[in-house]
C-alpha cells in the first residue's frame, strides 16, 4: 500500500504554447487523476515544468530575435496562463533552466560516471562548412532511415519514434542554410544504456502496471540491442554544462536535464511547503505515475529508469507510465516541434 501518489505530466516543449492534443494526451488526465487521489484523501503532488533547453529553443529564440533565456521564460509564462484558464491544477509548474535542476542533473552526472556507467567516446558531428558551426542534432534535418519519413530531425523521428545517432539520417541537410554538412570528430561523453538491457527487460516484464501493448512495442528495441546514448553536444549548445574537468565547457544533452526536471519540481514545492522531497522519491510507500505521450516512450521506459538505477542512490522506478496517442487533423498529429 502506499501513504503518498506522485503525479507528473510530460514537460511542454518552451517553444511555443501548449495545444488541443497536449491537453487531451497529457494533461487533462493527470489532473483528473491527482484530483481523485486528493480527494480520497491520498497525500498527493502533482508536478510539471516547462522543458526549457535545446536546439529547437536555440533555433526557435535565434529567428525571433531574442535571448535563449528571456526566450524560454516567456514560454513559461505564457504555458501558465493557459493551463490556468484551462483550470489544469498542478501544486508546481516549474521550469528546467533553474537551479534545482542544474544541481540534480549535475548529481546525476558524476554519479553514473562514479559508477563506470558514462564514459568517453570520440564521435562525429555534423558541421556546417557554410554556416562555420557544429550542428546539433536539430539543425539537421533529412529521411528517417527505418520508415522513410522526409523532413525528420537528425536525432528522432517524429513518425515512427526510431532514435538516431550522427550519421544515420538519410540526405542530411542544414536546417539553417540547406547546405549538405560534412563530418567531423569531437570527444563525447557516452551513458552506457545497453549495460542496463537485463534490468530493463526484468523490470517491464515484471511490472504490470505499465501497458502491455508499450511494454511489447518496448521489449523489441531490448532485443534488437540498445544502443549507448551520446549525452554530450558542442559549446554553442543552449543547456547545462557537464560538470566534468575535462568536457571543455561542452554541454548535457536536454533529453537528460529535462525528466531530471520532474524530481527538481518537486524539490522547489518540498522547499516552499517545508517538506522532505526524499520521501517523494526515494520512499517504497510513494507511487509514482509518469503521463506522457506515445512520442516519448523511449526516453521514459528506456533511458530514465537507466538513469535512475545507475546512479544507485535509491530513486524509486515509475510506478505506471500512462501513455496515450496524438490528437490529429487531417491525419497528421497537433505539433509545434
Amino acid at each position: 500500500m502506499f501513504k503518498r501518489v506522485l503525479i507528473t505530466a510530460a514537460l511542454p516543449y518552451a517553444n511555443g504554447t501548449p495545444h488541443l492534443g497536449h491537453m487531451k494526451s497529457t494533461y487533462l488526465p493527470a489532473d483528473i487523476l491527482a484530483r481523485f487521489y486528493k480527494l480520497k484523501g491520498v497525500k498527493t503532488l502533482y508536478v510539471c515544468a516547462t522543458d526549457e533547453h535545446g536546439t529547437p529553443i536555440q533555433l526557435a529564440a535565434e529567428e525571433a530575435g531574442e535571448d535563449a533565456e528571456e526566450f524560454v521564460k516567456k514560454y513559461h509564462e505564457l504555458g501558465e496562463k493557459i493551463f490556468k484558464s484551462l483550470n489544469i491544477e498542478f501544486d508546481i509548474f516549474y521550469r528546467t533552466h533553474s537551479p534545482e535542476n542544474k544541481e540534480l542533473t549535475q548529481m546525476f552526472l558524476k554519479s553514473l560516471r562514479e559508477n563506470d556507467y558514462i564514459y568517453e567516446k570520440t564521435v562525429e558531428l555534423y558541421y556546417c562548412p557554410a554556416c562555420h558551426r557544429y550542428l546539433p542534432d536539430r539543425y539537421v534535418k533529412g529521411t528517417c532511415p527505418k520508415c522513410g519519413a522526409e523532413d525528420q530531425y537528425s536525432d528522432y523521428c517524429e513518425k515512427c519514434g526510431t532514435t538516431f545517432e550522427v550519421g544515420e539520417i538519410l540526405e542530411p541537410k542544414c536546417a539553417i542554410c540547406g547546405s549538405t554538412p560534412i563530418l567531423k570528430k569531437s570527444l563525447h561523453f557516452i551513458f552506457k544504456l545497453s549495460a542496463f538491457s537485463n534490468f530493463l527487460e526484468e523490470w517491464l516484464k515484471n511490472n504490470k502496471e505499465l501497458q502491455p501493448q508499450v511494454v511489447n512495442y518496448v521489449l523489441k528495441w531490448i532485443e534488437e540491442g540498445l544502443k549507448d546514448w551520446d549525452i554530450t553536444r558542442e559549446k554553442d549548445y543552449w543547456g547545462f554544462e557537464l560538470p566534468y574537468e575535462d568536457a571543455e565547457g561542452k554541454k548535457v544533452y536536454v533529453w537528460f536535464d529535462a525528466p531530471i526536471g520532474y524530481i527538481a519540481s518537486t524539490v522547489k514545492w518540498c522547499k516552499d511547503h517545508g517538506d522532505d522531497w526524499e520521501k517523494w522519491w526515494k520512499d517504497s510507500e510513494t507511487k509514482i505515475i509518469h503521463h506522457i505521450g506515445k512520442d516519448i516512450i523511449y526516453h521514459h521506459y528506456l533511458f530514465w529508469p537507466a538513469m535512475l538505477k545507475g546512479t544507485n542512490l535509491g530513486f524509486n522506478l515509475p510506478s505506471a507510465i500512462p501513455t496515450r496517442g496524438f490528437l490529429t487533423l487531417e491525419k497528421r498529429k497537433f505539433s509545434k516541434s
